[in-house]
């Protein structure tokens, strides 16, 4: 329950930086993908990046979040 709520209050505070940036298409980010319909399974808060493991049907994503700023440092496919 405590790792839902995490991830919740993360998202929501990480998530509306992320989507006001203007990023290149080719880099992806968090916002991108939870957008796309990405459900969040994971998550850990490090110093100074948030990192998510996220999951739709069977691909799985892992991205890493600037705390300071919010901003999508790396966004990659798990296989």
């Amino acid at each position: 329950m405590n790792v839902s709520v995490a991830v919740t209050l993360a998202v929501s505070l990480f998530a509306a930086p992320a989507l006001a940036q203007d990023k290149p298409q080719d880099k992806p980010s968090l916002s991108a993908f939870l957008a796309q319909g990405f459900q969040v399974i994971h998550s850990e808060i490090g110093s100074p990046f948030l990192q998510f493991i996220l999951k739709k049907d069977n691909q799985l994503v892992w991205c890493s979040v600037e705390l300071r700023s919010g901003e999508t440092q790396s966004c990659r496919v798990l296989k």
